[in-house]
């Protein structure tokens, strides 16, 4: 799991495993400790109207995640990367309760893409994720998801149970 709620940098690419091989070949030099423990990858996305696509995640324990998705043709994210070619796609924020921090960011004046919805993944029934739009960040759409975390085996597992808890409200 990533060392802070700022969990990763996710990047649309046009070929994951030459995109895999490139990101490689930089953190060997810039960061060699996200090539410490296996690559998490899964290579069909079970869920939604971006069905299919292929995405990997180099694994930080000291700090952010680069992530790279390659989406399936014919989906919105597969249209996205043939009108804008790659580009970094979104900002991940992990929190222990999604639809609350969604709620506290709508509260904040933030627009919340797809009305503010909570997403979950049918492979990982213990994540869930919203969108905060582009509109309210400077142009970088964010994820807000639960913490995750590695153990080793190229998955991602819950890690809800060693996250911090939120901060108090009072």
């Amino acid at each position: 799991m990533p060392s802070s709620p700022f969990a990763h940098v996710c990047l649309l690419v046009k070929d994951l495993d030459q995109a895999v091989a490139d990101w490689t070949r930089i953190l060997s030099v810039l960061d060699p400790e996200q090539l410490r423990e296996p690559i998490v990858k899964y290579d069909d996305f079970s869920g939604g109207a971006d069905q299919g696509m292929r995405w990997a995640t180099f694994v930080a324990n000291h700090g952010s995640e680069i992530q790279l998705i390659q989406p399936a043709p014919g989906t919105p994210l597969g249209a996205r990367l043939e009108k804008f070619g790659e580009h970094v796609h979104h900002l991940c924020f992990t929190t222990p309760d999604v639809p609350g921090a969604m709620a506290q960011l709508a509260e904040k004046g933030l627009e919340l893409a797809s009305g503010g919805q909570t997403y979950q993944d049918e492979g990982m029934p213990w994540q869930r994720w919203g969108w905060v739009s582009h509109k309210s960040a400077h142009g970088v759409l964010l994820e807000i998801a639960s913490p995750y975390e590695s153990r080793g085996d190229g998955k991602w597992h819950s890690a809800v149970a060693s996250a911090p808890a939120p901060p108090d409200k009072a």
